[in-house]
């Protein structure tokens, strides 16, 4: 049995939903820190290595196959690789309030929003990237939000510690790049 061709296999098939070291341990009954030593060992490879276009990424708790990014420019020869953001500035805003106050309340957004947040939440949540995960305790009982592993996906980091850091001291949030990352790292940042 090759551990690290196990790996590989069940990274490759589990395609953009990835795999945290849970559902690694149900396939190889390993422990959880000699899976991540092998999966670390993988990726020192993977990068190393100019003959393969394979790369292992973490975003939040899960690890991902990917291909290297200096090879985006080739498969979207290929592919339609869209790196737009579908997102209006209403989703994003309402996003980013509810990632810099995991968890929080539907009330919350709109009082920082300035503005009913329904059709923002709904589409979040289609979205996969919030979800909701009850009602809290104060008086209504509003619905309270909190951000999936999709989102970490989408924005490439791997905790709400690695978000912009924001200063609020003068209230003025109109040039705060919230999510300024994706799936794709630049050639500066390497």
């Amino acid at each position: 049995m090759n551990t690290k061709s196990i790996i590989e296999s069940i990274l490759y098939v589990s395609g953009s939903d990835g795999l945290d070291i849970s559902d690694i341990k149900k396939v190889i009954n390993l422990p959880a820190d000699d899976i991540r030593k092998l999966i670390k060992e993988m990726k020192n490879s993977y990068d190393t290595n100019a003959d393969t276009g394979f790369t292992i990424k973490t975003y939040g708790s899960h690890f991902y196959l990917l291909t290297k990014p200096e090879n985006k420019e080739f498969i979207s020869k290929l592919i339609d690789v869209r790196l737009k953001n579908p997102l209006t500035p209403a989703v994003m805003e309402t996003l980013a309030i509810i990632a810099y106050n995991n968890p929080c309340t539907g009330v919350k957004v709109d009082e920082i929003r300035g503005s009913s947040s329904d059709g923002a939440l709904k589409r979040l949540e289609s979205l996969e990237l919030i979800k909701n995960i009850g009602r809290s305790n104060t008086p209504g009982r509003p619905y309270v939000y909190e951000i999936t592993q999709k989102f970490f996906n989408l924005f490439g980091i791997k905790s709400l510690t690695e978000l912009p850091k924001i200063n609020t001291e003068d209230g003025n949030l109109e040039n705060v790049d919230f999510f300024n990352a994706n799936r794709f790292e630049d050639e500066e940042s390497k």
